[in-house]
């Protein structure tokens, strides 16, 4: 259960079908769909065209190495580059309008995508943590609980997601 599986491809952004494919067996062994995996593309695939551009500054003779390992509380999945790394404290706020058209959104985005969102190794690694209430009873459970708190305490049928 806690295999690590990586594939490594040039930092070329005709290499994104590989690393989708990826993701996409991942995926499909895992019984992810919906909003799910599309978290999951999105946030991988900015995070690798992040990598090419802003880490390894199109130079295609370095990799990118994408990773992911399954663990009891959910999914991580990690894109690094062979770059100098960065600060991601010091990146701009999208949302702040005083920003004069700075960018940042795609960090913005990546974060609101995954439960959980780690730069390490310099900021040369950045990994996704998705909480997959199918292999984790408790954050079933937990938005079993939310979803019943929005309905109201008038919910007649009994709830239940698996």
């Amino acid at each position: 259960m806690n295999k690590l599986q990586q594939i490594v491809v040039k930092s070329k952004a005709t290499e994104v079908h590989k690393v989708m494919n990826f993701i996409e067996q991942i995926c499909d062994e895992h019984n992810i769909f919906s909003n799910y995996y599309a978290n999951i593309i999105t946030s991988i695939t900015e995070a690798f065209d992040n990598a090419i551009e802003h880490g390894n500054k199109f130079d295609e003779n370095k990799n990118i190495t994408v990773s992911f390992i399954q663990k009891n509380d959910g999914l991580t999945f990690c894109v690094e580059d062979q770059g100098e790394g960065f600060n991601p404290t010091k990146v701009n706020d999208p949302t702040d309008i005083s920003n004069n058209g700075e960018s940042g959104r795609g960090i913005f985005l990546m974060g609101i995508l995954s439960d959980k969102m780690l730069f390490t190794n310099n900021g040369t690694k950045v990994c996704f943590k998705f909480l997959i209430s199918s292999i984790n009873k408790e954050i079933s459970d937990s938005r079993v609980e939310k979803l019943k708190a929005f309905l109201g305490q008038n919910v007649h049928s009994k709830i239940t997601l698996n």
